[in-house]
Parts: C-alpha cells; structure tokens; sequence
C-alpha cells in the first residue's frame, strides 16, 4: 500500500467522500483516508481508517494506513500499535514491515529494526523503497544461498525373518538347522522408513542357511533401542520392562538326554506368545492414551470456539463441551479454565442463579490449584469477572489491572484480558481508559463480537452515537444478525436519542427478532428486550401523533405496530414490564431502563426513584450515578441533589473520571465556581489520560471566569486531541478554541483553529458562523471567495438560524 501524495480538487474529494458514504464497507475508505492524509486532515482520516479496519479485519491495508495517519503526527507508539495488529493479520506485508522497521530506527531500536527490514525484503526482494530503507540502516541484503548438494543414496536395508534353532526328537541340537518362525513382531518404525523385508525364495533359488558359531553369545538385534520401543509411551516408567525385539540364533551346545530340553521349548513357546501379546498391550495402552489426549484437544476447542460467539446459548454448550473433557481427563487445565470463566459469565450476564455462581467458584478454585500455570488468561478473566458480579467492582479491577500488566511486561497480548479489563474500567466509569483497553482487545481480536458489544455499549454511554452504531452492527456482521446483545444495543442507542424519528422502526425490527430468536436468547436478555418495548411503546405513541405528515405517521404505527391511542399503549407498556419482571426480578439494568421511560415521560421524581432502586441493587456501576444525575440536572432544581448523589457515588467508586466530571458539572450550574475548578482538575490530573468532558468545561471557567485566555487555550487544544474519535465534539472544542484566540488578539491561530474545526465537522454550523464573522471583522481582499462560501454552507445548515443574517451578507455584500 504505497502512499499516495497527490492533492485533490474539491470535486475529486467530494467523489471520494460520496462513495465512502454509500458504501462504508467498501474499498472506498483507502483513497478517501489517503486524500485527507495528504492534506493534514488528520481527524478525518483516522476516523475513516478506524471505519476500514472494522469492515475489513483480515486485510492489514486499514491498519497500516491508520499507523501512518499517527505518525503522520508524531504518535510513533500507537503507530506501532496498529502496524502490530496489521502484522497479526498478515504477518508478511510488507508495508507493515517496513514501516514498522522505519519507526523502530527512528526510536533507537537499531538492531530490532535491521531484523524487521530483512522481513520485509523477504517477502519481496525487490521492492525499492525496503532496499532503499537497508540501505539507510546498513544492512545488506543477503546473498543467495549455493544450491545444496545432491542427496546421497539411501541404502536399502533388508531385514532377515527371525530364526530359532530346532531340537530333535532324541533331544539333542542341531547345530546347523534353523527354521524360519511366522510370528509379527510390533514394529514401531513408520513403514516408509522401514527396512524392507527379505523376500522369500522358493526351490533351488533359496538361499543358504549359515549356521551360528559355537561362541556366539545371545543378542536382543542390530537395531538401537530408540527404535525399539512403540511410537506412543504410557507416562509411567518402562525402565524395568524388558525389550524383546526379535528371536535370535541360539548358540549351539551338546546336551545330556535328560538336561532340560522340556524346559527349552516350554520357555520357546512362552517367549512365542508372550512377545507379541505383551507389546500389543503395551502398544495399544499408547494408542488408546493418544486418542484420548485427541478426543480432549477436540472437544476443549470446540469449547473455545463456542465462547467466540458469546451468547447464552453458546456458552451453554461450552460448559457441556468442557464438562465432557474433564470426563475422559479430569486433570485438564484449560477445561477448568473455560469452565470458571462460561459459568461466571452465565452468572454475571445470563442467569442469576446461585447454582451458576456455585459451579463458577468451584471450577475457578480447582483452576488454580492445576501445577499447570500456562494460558492463564480464562482464569484470570474469571476470577476479576466473578469479583465484579458479587459487588467488588474495584477488587476486580485491580485484580485484571495487575494481569495485564504482568502480562505486557512480558511482552505477551491476550484479547481476552484487555477485553475484560475494558469492560471492568467502563463500568467503574473510567471510560476513557476503558476505550484504550477494549481497542487493544479489538486489536488483538478483530472478529470478536463481544469486543464490539463492549464498544458500541461504550460509546453509547458517551454519546458518541455514530461510532456506538458501527460497532453494533459489526458485532451482528459476524454473527449472522442475532447477537442478542447488538440487537438490544442497537435499540437502547435509539431510543436515547430526543428525535428517533424512522429508528423506532429499526428499534421495533431489532426488539421483534431478539424476542423470536431460535434458540432463544437467556432470561436476563429477554427481560431487557421487554422492558426495552416498554420504552419504545411509551415513546412511540406520543411521539407518532406529533408528526403532520399522515403517510410518515402511518408508516411508523405499522412499521413499530405501536398504537397513538394512550390508554391501549399504556396497557401494552404494563404488560410489557410484567413480562420483564417474569423473567428476571433481580437485574438492576430493567430498573435503570424504566427510569428511561419515566424520565422521557416527564415524571422526573418516579425516574430518581427507579433509577436508586438500580443503585441499591449495585452500587459500584458508575453508569448508574450518571444517569441519575443526567435526569437531577434535568429536573429543575435538581442541581443541588446531583452534587448530593455524586458525592455519595465518588464515595462508592472513588476516583471515577466520569463522576468527577459530572460532579464539575453539577457545581458549575450551582454558580459554584470555583469548587467546580477544583474538581474538574481533580478530574484531568492524570496528563496520560483523555478526559475531554472535562477539560473542555475546565477550559471555559479559564475563559469567562477566571479570564486566563492562556491557560483556556491548552485546555481547549487538549480537549479537542482528546475527542479525537468523536469528531463533533472534537470540532466544537477547536471553535471555542478558534473563538478564545480571537479574544486574545491570535488572528493566525484563530483562523488555523476554526479550520481545523470545520476540517473536524463539516456540519458544524456554530463553527461556520464564527469563521464567517472573523473573516469578515479580517477583511482581507484574499478570504472574498472563502468568505462567500463559510457563509453559503451555514445557510445551507441553518437557513434561520441565529448568523443568518450576518451570513447572507457574506453571500451577497
């Protein structure tokens, strides 16, 4: 994937940007992510690489092209990052290579970075820009190596039959006959690198028997003991076993009448039968333990794959798969694992039965008592998951915290545990931190459907509706549209949104097929499904009376089969709830969704009080706190009691970044300004961690506080680079940015600062008419055209709105 350099025209972009929009999971975001590349339109790009890496996980093009957007920008680290994931991919591309190479020089990794540019010469040889880049590190490329040898002939060897010697019937030996004996030995030696055996002549053509010299001495045979022994070995020890691999001739000795001759041919017949009998035991107790170990490694994988799919069903299934391992080998490690880790996620998400958590507990205890301590990443995820779902959310976070760790500082990556340590984060309320984390998973895993519904719940949770969307229905790409937990994710975006306007008909489709799935989804899953419903029937049927147009609103009764009529739809609503508190009376999540339905109602007090029932069922799920605040903030008055019930929270679930922030908020609004400040530094004292909430709030107090346009303006800029995956926040924090340079006199970085949140959002109207008014207050000969078209794309967007009139006379002065 070389990189393209060449600028486009507007038309040429538009093009591009048409095409990636019609078809997002096409190839159309490679030269429409290139374009902005190439003109420093660096938010953009990565949110179209972002995009291209969710619709093509097995190609590393998107990965690559999203490494080169970060170091495009200096951000060597998550550059390498995503080359790493491009290579896990495809371990041979050679771009990646390259690239990776490139900025391992650049970091003063001399010889890892000789070592990766060989690799990339070695899947292609003549690519000039890798020789080009040997040639800068000084390695040379390597010359071909001399053909090798012709191979010696192989000698053919012949293997004699077994010969015994014959006593005669006056018991006297015959020194000189031999016969030739029919038995089979087992042979542990493959038959293609087998002697060949001696082929048998008849008549005259037989060869000549030779008869043993008197001083021969016994022999057990020519070949080395290694080859002698059966091709699969029981574990206990064979040391005393005799090893018999063929009869051979027995030295020649005259004998008394009456000294043993019995005896001779009772132990020759003994040895006769007891040879063969005794190693095909011993053969078959190999045979019989390695079809054992198979029939185990089948099912356990099996077991493996099921978990991928993650759904009630699936995990199901699992737990019976591995429960059959451990039947044929009780000491398997990994069977244990699975097993602790499928029956405390059929716990904690699926079925709240103490049987469940009774049977996660006991496999996790005999999981750590196993002397295998390899491929611990089950049993780790486990044991942090099972801490969470009893109530000690930050046990179990520290517990995984210090996993990962460990396992980074050995240079290892498991999806699992970065997966699980998102999800652990995202519900202390350390969202930002649960981003990072479940990209990694992503990274790791990028056809697991559980990384996506963590994700899409994620940046539901944050607002960030587009991006939350997408990894839902990623999430349902690879699972053939019935992933329970994407359906209801889908449903719950939409029915957050004020206006869902044609989403409740994709609302009442995906609620319709979650409620019909065959086999049907968990208990836990169906309540939510019917409480979601509820909600969708309350909202549906004020909402359908409010539109004029006739056919939309019929469109919606029959695409939602939601009724206008209040007294048949709040009868449906209560049935509904029944429904749901049928399957499952103890899930804080029906709570939290009917404080949803209470609040968009209206009845701000019934909403507090369901959303605290939530609360008092699991206090230490930030998300909760949160919205409880949202509906205090909401309700007139209710500032006061936000910042109570925020407190107690932070209380709770110390340190949460997003508690901390909510909390700034609340203060604010309270015209405490200053405690507000102090917060929100509180909030944003960890430099390495993205919090844009915050800073961009902090960053205002600065500005129209605190009048420190210096200090406003850092905040602003970091504010904006942390909303880096949001755009439209992203370009509301550059506006504010562009706005407060403006006030301090900084016309070059005003005007850079408004571009570049045009550039963030191009459907940004308030950034479109504070550009349009600078430029008009600049006034330079230079900006008529720029001028003219700032003020053409706000009248498009808002051809009322509050710069109308101060846009219209930039159109036409």
């Amino acid at each position: 994937m070389p990189p393209t350099t060449k600028t486009l025209s507007p038309a040429e972009l538009a093009k591009l940007e048409a095409a990636f929009a019609t078809d997002p999971a096409s190839q159309a975001y490679k030269p429409l992510a290139e374009a902005y590349l190439a003109m420093g339109r660096y938010m953009e790009a990565m949110v179209v690489c972002k995009k291209g890496v969710k619709a093509h996980p097995t190609l590393a093009d998107p990965r690559v092209l999203l490494a080169r957007v970060y170091a495009d920008q200096g951000k060597d680290k998550k550059a390498l990052e995503e080359l790493q994931g491009a290579l896990q991919v495809v371990p041979t591309d050679k771009f990646a290579l390259r690239l990776t190479a490139q900025l391992q020089w650049k970091g003063g990794e001399r010889e890892t970075a000789k070592a990766t540019i060989s690799k990339a010469f070695e899947a292609d040889a003549t690519d000039a820009d890798t020789l080009s880049s040997m040639k800068e590190m000084g390695v040379e490329p390597p010359k071909p190596a001399a053909p090798p040898p012709p191979p010696a002939p192989v000698p053919v060897l012949q293997q004699a039959p077994a010969q015994v010697p014959m006593t005669p019937a006056n018991g006297v030996s015959a020194p000189n006959i031999v016969v030739e004996t029919d038995v089979t030995m087992p042979n542990p030696i493959p038959a293609d690198v087998r002697p060949a055996p001696a082929q048998r002549q008849s008549g005259a053509q037989a060869p000549q028997r030779r008869s043993a010299p008197s001083s021969a001495k016994p022999t057990t045979g020519s070949r080395p003991a290694a080859q002698r022994r059966p091709a699969f070995e029981p574990e206990e020890s064979v040391s005393e076993q005799s090893e018999i691999s063929e009869l051979s001739v027995v030295p020649t000795k005259k004998r008394k009448k009456d000294s043993g001759g019995g005896l001779a041919k009772a132990l020759f017949f003994m040895l006769i039968f007891a040879v063969p009998v005794g190693a095909g035991a011993y053969y078959g107790i190999g045979q019989y333990r390695a079809k054992t170990t198979r029939e185990v490694n089948r099912l356990v994988t099996a077991a493996q794959d099921m978990l991928k799919t993650d759904t009630f069903q699936a995990y199901k299934e699992a737990c019976k798969l591995a429960e059959q391992a451990l039947d044929r080998d009780p000491s398997s490690p990994l069977a244990h694992r699975i097993l602790a880790y499928a029956y405390t996620v059929r716990w904690g998400e699926h079925e709240h039965d103490d049987t469940i958590k009774g049977r996660a507990e006991e496999f996790l205890k005999e999981s750590k008592e196993q002397s295998d301590q390899k491929n611990l990443s089950y049993q780790y995820a486990a044991e942090s998951l099972l801490a969470y779902y009893s109530g000690k959310g930050s046990e179990g976070l520290r517990l995984i915290e210090d996993r990962v760790k460990t396992a980074e500082a050995e240079n290892k990556k498991s999806a699992l545990l970065y997966m699980t340590q998102g999800l652990l984060q995202m519900n202390q309320g350390d969202l930002d931190r649960a981003r990072e984390s479940m990209e990694k998973a992503q990274s790791a895993a990028p056809d697991d459907p559980r990384v996506y519904i963590a994700l899409g719940t994620l940046q539901r949770r944050t607002g960030n509706v587009t991006s939350a969307l997408g990894h839902f229905n990623s999430a349902l790409r690879y699972t053939k549209n019935t992933h329970p937990e994407a359906l209801l994710g889908t449903a719950l975006l939409v029915l957050d949104q004020p206006e869902p306007a044609r989403g409740y008909i994709a609302a009442a489709k995906n609620l319709k097929t979650l409620l019909e799935l065959e086999p049907p989804p968990s208990p836990r899953q169906l309540a939510q499904a019917h409480m979601a419903k509820a909600l969708l029937i309350s909202r549906a049927s004020r909402d359908i009376p409010q539109y004029t147009d006739e056919k939309f609103r019929k469109e919606l009764e029959e695409g939602t089969g939601v009724s206008p009529d209040q007294t048949k739809a709040s009868k449906d609503v209560t049935t509904q709830e029944r429904e749901a508190t049928d399957q499952d009376k103890t899930n804080p999540e029906l709570n939290l969704i009917k404080g949803k339905r209470l609040f968009w109602e209206g009845k701000y007090d019934d909403a507090v009080a369901e959303v605290k029932k939530a609360i008092e069922i699991n206090n230490t799920v930030a998300n909760y706190h949160v919205e409880l605040a949202k509906i205090l903030l909401k309700k007139e008055g209710g500032e006061a009691q936000a910042e109570d019930s925020l407190k107690k929270a932070l209380t709770m679930v110390p340190g949460s970044p997003k508690l901390l922030s909510m909390l700034g908020q609340a203060q604010y609004r309270l015209k405490k300004v200053e405690d507000a400040r102090q917060t929100l530094e509180k909030a944003t004292e960890d430099q390495k961690q993205k919090n844009g909430e915050a800073r961009y709030l902090l960053a205002r107090i600065y500005r129209d506080d605190k009048k420190d346009t210096k200090r406003a303006c850092e905040l602003f800029d970091r504010a904006a680079a942390d909303y880096y995956s949001d755009p439209s926040m992203a370009s509301i924090a550059y506006d504010d940015l562009g706005y407060t340079y403006e006030q301090a006199a900084n016309k070059e970085k005003a005007r850079l600062s408004y571009e570049k949140a045009l550039n963030a959002d191009q459907d940004n109207a308030a950034a479109y008419c504070h550009y349009g008014r600078f430029l008009a207050k600049d006034n330079q000969a230079s900006d008529k055209d720029k001028m003219k078209a700032v003020g053409q794309k706000y009248l498009t967007l808002e051809p009322k709105g509050d710069c109308a009139a101060d846009m219209q006379r930039l159109v036409s002065p």
